[in-house]
């Protein structure tokens, strides 16, 4: 049986680095780039992931191996797989203040106007991983990323969303995000050797993790960013604070299509 000695000093660099990222991320709302709670936090965070390239870029046993991401369609791929991480937690962070403030509902009405893109997103993920087995993963991914699209498109282009408006685009986004994000992670775990599955599943879920909390920290930090306008009505500012969300969301989105086109596999024949 062969003993394998646990990587302390790497797993502790990761470790740091992702949890002073997020804090720096998630502080921004509330503070500027230069203070401490963000500034210095994003610092040690970025510090502490050149730290843990430095000592893991030559270890053949490797926790987790940064040569991994020298695979360009696996990069490419896992960009795609935590911009529509980032876009669907930004979403989830905005709605619920939306109905709330902007259209004066409350906080269990808000809860069940998200609930149909919950089962929307369980039910496309499941027909994803069908046409996934039959047609390979470009389909799914393509037909996703474009749904996502056009919800988030007519979210900008709206004056304002009615409640109804939300149920609808937001099943839609969520339709959209169920095809595309499992298939995004089994496509690009297949274009790393069979041996490195296991690095790559957990990179895919550890950065999952991480852009969750910076899709929140987007969305808050946008719409903290608007509301500070005191010369208008909390729900216009917040309104209008959705709206740049939407924008950089939609950037997101469209980077996802193009990165999916040129990086995505064409192969039909994906399980034979």
């Amino acid at each position: 049986m062969k003993k394998v000695r646990f990587k302390f000093g790497q797993w502790l660099a990761i470790a740091v680095s992702l949890i002073f990222l997020m804090l720096g991320f998630t502080n921004f709302s509330k503070n500027n780039l230069i203070s401490y709670q963000v500034g210095v936090f994003l610092l040690v965070g970025i510090i502490s992931l050149f730290i843990w390239i430095k000592v893991s870029w030559n270890d053949k046993a490797a926790l987790i191996s940064p040569r991994l991401f020298k695979n360009i369609a696996f990069s490419m791929q896992l960009i795609c797989y935590c911009f529509a991480k980032i876009s669907t937690l930004a979403l989830g962070f905005i709605f619920p203040i939306y109905i709330q403030i902007v259209n004066h509902g409350s906080a269990s009405l808000a809860g069940w106007i998200m609930f149909p893109g919950a089962i929307i997103d369980a039910l496309m993920a499941a027909i994803a991983g069908k046409v996934l087995d039959k047609k390979g993963p470009r389909l799914p991914i393509l037909l996703g990323i474009i749904a996502s699209l056009t919800s988030l498109l007519i979210m900008y282009l709206s004056s304002s969303l009615t409640n109804l408006g939300v149920v609808w685009l937001y099943a839609l986004y969520y339709g959209g995000y169920g095809m595309c994000f499992s298939s995004l992670m089994t496509s690009g775990l297949t274009s790393l050797s069979e041996e490195n599955h296991a690095q790559g599943n957990a990179i895919f879920n550890t950065l999952q993790q991480f852009s969750g909390a910076v899709g929140t920290a987007l969305a808050g930090t946008l719409i903290s960013i608007s509301q500070n306008n005191k010369s208008m009505p909390e729900s216009i500012t917040t309104a209008v604070g959705a709206r740049w969300t939407f924008i950089v969301l939609i950037i997101l989105i469209i980077s996802n299509l193009i990165l999916a086109l040129i990086f995505v596999p064409k192969n039909t024949n994906y399980n034979k």
